[in-house]
Parts: C-alpha cells; sequence; structure tokens
C-alpha cells in the first residue's frame, strides 16, 4: 500500500505511479521514463515530498540538504520550474541545490585552485596546444623508437577535429585516469583493451599535461565538460582519501540526491555520484532517464548507467526500479509513433487529442513555403508563436526558412544558435562592403558595427594594439577601438582595412580581392563576384577546424546569394537587412519574444515541450545525418524532436530522398 504523502501538490494530479515514486523509502530509485511522461515533475514531487516533511517535523525548510545534478541548464531551469509550479514556495526552490555536473565540478575545484580557469569553447583555440602535444609526442616516439604511432604529417589531415571530438569521449569514459589509477602502462595493450586508438591516447595524454600542469593549480583552461572530468580525476582513484576529505565544500550530510537526465551519464559523471554516495549513506537517491534520449554519445554517455544490475554492482545499494511509461504530453496516435521508432511500448495518459501530419515534399522549398503558411495559421488564430518550434537537424537548415520568414516579416528567433545574418562570415562580408563601396556604409546599428568589428578580426586572426596598457585584455582593447567607431562610422573603413592588411597572406588576399570587387564592380552581378573572389570554401578551411562548421559557412553565404535576388540591387538587400537588424534590437529589448517563432537544433529543447512543433528535411544524408554517427544516435535525436509536441506535430518527409525514419514512424499511416 503507498504511504500517505507528506506533500499535496497544486496543479496536477499526480498519478498512482508518481505518488508511489513520492513516498517510497528505498534509499536508491531508478526510475525509467518515456518522453512525455512527467519524469522531471515526478522528480520534482519526491524533492517536494522531503522538503515538506522537514517542515513537519522541525518548524523549518533545510534545502541544503537536497542535491540534484542535471547534465543541461535547460534541465536545471526546467527542474525548478516544475518545482515551483506543483506549489513549492518560490523562496525556497531558490535555496534548493540545484546545478549541472559541470558546475558543481567548477564549484568544488575553485575551493582548491584557487579560482576559475578561463573557458574555451572554440576548437580553433586548441590547436595551438594540440600542435604543442603532437611535437612532443613525435620527440618521444623518435626517442624510444615508438613505430606504431600514426601521426599526421601536415595540419590539413583533419587530425585536429578529429582529436577534439574523440577526446571529449575519451575523456567522458575516463580512460586515462583509469589506466593511471591501476598502474597500467599507456601502450597498445591499454588502447586494444579500451577501444581507443593508440596514437589519440598519447597525444591527449600530452594535452591534458599541457592544459592542467597540476592538479592543485588553475588549468590554462576547460572547455565544457572538463570541469566534471577534472573532478572525477581527482577524486575517482577508490583506493585514495574521500572527497571531504580534499573539499571542505564537499556535501556529506545529505538527506536526498536526485539526479535528471540520467540517461546521459558518463563514466565521469558517474565517478562523482558514486562518491556522493559513498559520503551521504543514509541519503536517499533517485534518478530519472528515458534510454532512448541519449544524446551525448560523443561525451561518452552511455545506457549502461541505468542498467539496475550495473548500478547495484558499483554502489552497493539495494535498488527499486520503477517505470512511468505513459505520456500526459501527447495523445495515443503521436505515442505510437514515438514507440514504433524506438521499438516499445508506450501508452498515452493525456487528455487532449495530438494531430500529427505528415508532409512530404519534392523539393526543399516547398517546406520553407509550409512552414510560412503554418506561421500564417497559427498567428491567425491568436496563439502564442513563441509555441511554435521548428527542429533543424542541422542549424544551416535555418537559412532557406530565415529568407522565407525575412521576406513575409514573420518574426523569428533562432536558438541557441544566432541568426545567419549573424554568422561571423556574413558579418565579415557585411563589413567588406561597408568598408569598400560608399553605398553599403551606412550601418545604423552600434551592435550591428561592433559584431562586424569583431567577425574582421577574427577572420583576419590579428590582435588589437593596446590603448593605454599592456595589460589589456583583448576585449578591452577591442571595446576601446570601437568608442571612436561607434560614434564616428566614417572611421570604420580605415580601421576594418588596417587590420585585413596584419592578417596572414592567404587569409589577406581573399578578403582584399573581395574588397576590389567591391570597390569598383558595378551591376547586378557585384555581390556574385565578391562572394567568388572571397572563395569562402578556401577561406573557411584556413579558419575553422571543424568541416561542418566549413560547409555550414558556404550555406549561409549562399542563403544569402539566395535572399539578395528578390531585390533590385545588392545594396538594397542590404539596406534591408541594416533595417532588420533594428527591429530584431527593438524585438528582444521589449516584450516580443511570444510573437517570434523558434528555429532551433535538437538537442539543445530535450527537456522542453511546445505545442506545434515541425520537423523539416527528413530524408537521407540529412535526417538521418551521413556525418558518421550511427543510426542509434540519429533515432534517438528523432525520438527527441517529435516527443516534443503537445498539440500538432508536422513530419516533413522527402518524396526523391526517403529517410531510413519513415518507414519505422509511418507505417500503415500513409
Amino acid at each position: 500500500m503507498t504511504a500517505a504523502p507528506y506533500f499535496r501538490p497544486q496543479n496536477i494530479s499526480p498519478s498512482r505511479q508518481q505518488t508511489e515514486l513520492q513516498t517510497s523509502s528505498s534509499l536508491a530509485i531508478l526510475v525509467n521514463a518515456n518522453a512525455g511522461a512527467a519524469k522531471t515533475t515526478s522528480l520534482a514531487l519526491k524533492v517536494a515530498e522531503v522538503l515538506e516533511r522537514q517542515r513537519q517535523k522541525t518548524g523549518r525548510y533545510f534545502p541544503k540538504k537536497i542535491l540534484t545534478l542535471t547534465y543541461t541548464d535547460v534541465s536545471r531551469l526546467a527542474f525548478r520550474r516544475a518545482l515551483e509550479k506543483i506549489g513549492v514556495p518560490s523562496d525556497v526552490v531558490r535555496e534548493l541545490w540545484v546545478a549541472t555536473f559541470d558546475a558543481f565540478a567548477i564549484y568544488l575545484l575553485s575551493e582548491t585552485e584557487g579560482g576559475r580557469a578561463p573557458v574555451s569553447k572554440a576548437p580553433e583555440a586548441l590547436k595551438e596546444l594540440i600542435a604543442q602535444s603532437l611535437v612532443q609526442v613525435r620527440e618521444r616516439a623518435e626517442q624510444r623508437g615508438d613505430s606504431q604511432l600514426q601521426l599526421p604529417v601536415d595540419e590539413n589531415s583533419g587530425f585536429f577535429e578529429h582529436f577534439i571530438r574523440q577526446s571529449v569521449r575519451i575523456k567522458g569514459k575516463m580512460v586515462l585516469p583509469r589506466a593511471r589509477w591501476l598502474n597500467e602502462a599507456l601502450d597498445r595493450l591499454l588502447a586494444e583493451n579500451s577501444g581507443e586508438d593508440y596514437t589519440l591516447l598519447k597525444v591527449l595524454e600530452r594535452f591534458e599535461r599541457l592544459r592542467r600542469p597540476s592538479s592543485e593549480e588553475l588549468p590554462l583552461f576547460r572547455s565544457l565538460g572538463d570541469a566534471t572530468y577534472d573532478l572525477a580525476d581527482s577524486i575517482g582513484d577508490m583506493s585514495e582519501t574521500l572527497p571531504q576529505a580534499m573539499f571542505s565544500r564537499w556535501p556529506c550530510a545529505l538527506q536526498l540526491l536526485c539526479v535528471d537526465e540520467f540517461h546521459d551519464m558518463n563514466e565521469a559523471m558517474f565517478i562523482i555520484l558514486r562518491r556522493l554516495l559513498e559520503s551521504n549513506p543514509q541519503a536517499a537517491f533517485c534518478g530519472v532517464g528515458d534510454p532512448d534520449q541519449v544524446l551525448h554519445q560523443t561525451a561518452g554517455a552511455e545506457p549502461k548507467f541505468m542498467d539496475p544490475a550495473y548500478f547495484v554492482q558499483q554502489t552497493g545499494r539495494q535498488t527499486r526500479v520503477m517505470y512511468l511509461p505513459g505520456s500526459y504530453r501527447f495523445s495515443a496516435r503521436l505515442a505510437e509513433l514515438a514507440g514504433n521508432l524506438a521499438s516499445k511500448h508506450y501508452a498515452s495518459f493525456a487528455k487532449r487529442e495530438t494531430l500529427v501530419q505528415p508532409f512530404f515534399y519534392a523539393a526543399a522549398l516547398e517546406c520553407a513555403q509550409k512552414i510560412v503558411e503554418e506561421a500564417f495559421e497559427w498567428q491567425r488564430q491568436g496563439r502564442d508563436m513563441s509555441q511554435f518550434v521548428v527542429l533543424l537537424r542541422h542549424p544551416h537548415q535555418s537559412v532557406l526558412l530565415e529568407n522565407f520568414l525575412l521576406e513575409q516579416e514573420i518574426p523569428y528567433r533562432t536558438y541557441p544558435f544566432p541568426t545567419y545574418l549573424h554568422r561571423p562570415e556574413v558579418l565579415m562580408l557585411r563589413a567588406l562592403l561597408a568598408a569598400s563601396h560608399p553605398d553599403f556604409d551606412l550601418v545604423s546599428s552600434p551592435a550591428a558595427r561592433h559584431r562586424m568589428v569583431q567577425a574582421v578580426l577574427e577572420f583576419a586572426g590579428v590582435s588589437l594594439d593596446f590603448s593605454e596598457s599592456e595589460a589589456e585584455s583583448q576585449d578591452q582593447r577591442l571595446r576601446f577601438a570601437l568608442q571612436e567607431i561607434l560614434h564616428d562610422q566614417t572611421l570604420l573603413a580605415s580601421f576594418i582595412k588596417r587590420q585585413i592588411a596584419r592578417a596572414e597572406p592567404a587569409i589577406r588576399r581573399r578578403l582584399e580581392a573581395a574588397m576590389a570587387v567591391a570597390a569598383t564592380h558595378a551591376g547586378d552581378g557585384m555581390l556574385d563576384a565578391m562572394l567568388q573572389a572571397l572563395d569562402m570554401s578556401h577561406l573557411a578551411m584556413l579558419r575553422w577546424v571543424e568541416r561542418q562548421r566549413c560547409a555550414d559557412a558556404v550555406a549561409h553565404l549562399e542563403g544569402l546569394q539566395q535572399a539578395a535576388l528578390i531585390f533590385d540591387s545588392a545594396a538594397a538587400f542590404f539596406r534591408h537587412v541594416n533595417a532588420l537588424e533594428l527591429s530584431y534590437e527593438q524585438l528582444n529589448a521589449g516584450k516580443g519574444k511570444s510573437t517570434s517563432l523558434i528555429l532551433s537544433d535538437i538537442p539543445s529543447v530535450k527537456g522542453l515541450e511546445f505545442e506545434r512543433v515541425i520537423i523539416p528535411f527528413i530524408e537521407r544524408g540529412e535526417f538521418p545525418a551521413d556525418n558518421g554517427g550511427t543510426l542509434d544516435d540519429e533515432r534517438n535525436l528523432m525520438y527527441v524532436a517529435m516527443t516534443r509536441c503537445s498539440h500538432s506535430l508536422t513530419l516533413m518527409f522527402s518524396q526523391q530522398r526517403p529517410s531510413a525514419f519513415e518507414e519505422a514512424m509511418l507505417s500503415g499511416s500513409r
């Protein structure tokens, strides 16, 4: 019999399974929940129950005795909203300890390291350190006669991108620290046993020594996931002292420990979790997830951590498994499609009907036209436009859609990527035009001029001279330079030309060639000729590490060409772009977000839901993508995308290039 709960929620009527989870006295619970099954709300009920028990027994809340860890900030914020929705007081919600694994790790490491390491997000920022690592590995290999290494012979081999991608996964799996704890040599045998490339392991080992010379000092930088890795590295050797002896901030009096998005757990995160459980033997544990929503395999995420047998073996805790199989988000039709895709049973408890509409297109522009039609209809009905979301497999797919939306003057937002008009390659092109031709110098938005100057500096690869002190950072120097440019736009052209003249020769030649075309070309073909001189496909390879980013840059400029076709001249088009920029700023400064539809990539909306969802460009090579990933990875992405919807879902399938997902989802429905 289910015990009577202490906490009585508002705004919802918990299911039997939710109440059972809320009141369970088990010390460890793993919840396997389908998408839309209210797993975040269910976890919030568990936390609310402990809070209310605290209040009724002692007369006050103790929110710091509860720790909830998530993978993403989106999930962290969604969890706080779920707590407030069910009636937990807002001031108590603010006091609760809810953090991503990375933020939790940074909080602890900053104590022993004396501060927070700089954050490095761009792959291009890592090239120099990777190159240093390669030099050191090559020198050692020559000294020791190691002929088994397969080191790249030049920078254009693709090694940098391959290393960056694989190192994130290898660190998530904790391959090198585990070998050190077990006194295993970093040799071919270790590589074979771990299923990793020997050369990558050797280069990563040197790279990490350069990035983090000492565990007691600030590393040179941290990229996403590095804080979790560094903390796990510090505490993962189970033969060493417990973490509370190393960190005075380490939590060791918890009553409840929760993990949301448990399906995206990797080895580094699991080490931290295991140490937390070890330090808090009396704390109850609850982890919730859905093995079909694993999206972060590239960071070492594995569904094995949701296996109760594995969890018991690793933690020593008797574990109860609970299921939330039904969706409250969408009705039986969409539940059936999601179940077909994931090959599992999927019930629905939704009281509303969810409309599922397949749309078959012959050309990509038909997707854009259909989305515009649907957006107009949504507006006509007076619906909240922020509940209208288009989920893209690749951010560059926004180009065609944005052009149609701009042409029809439909407000939209892109998330988390910027509008393609604000991508560095497009801003750089606008800056070259502004510096070369009088018809293009009226960039009235200060924010636009700021972005344009930044883009030129990034492409040119130059650093600004100091203004007042050699100790100034590049950001400070840019601000000093912009103070003059923003007040006197006539200085913009000369400033841009000076920076381009300082670029390395291969880049400078292309930028100056494009400027020469802009300065001398007359007629309708000016933009086409300028882009040909710029040769973005080659310029991008000099600028970016990732092949997809290079392809995106080319696609963005091609989209710009396409958008300009409906205008009488390039000058008229860019005046239109400048006007749009001002309207964007006014929109974002006010309360206009609810009037804008959303273009987003799929991983960024995991954990969220929307009334109206459209998934375009479902075709072979696009979705599932042909980018080296597995079909299972792509299936998980599609599963996440389609289960974000509550009211109406449109799936856009190619007639010319049928997707592998079409039959799995729509068999018998056409």
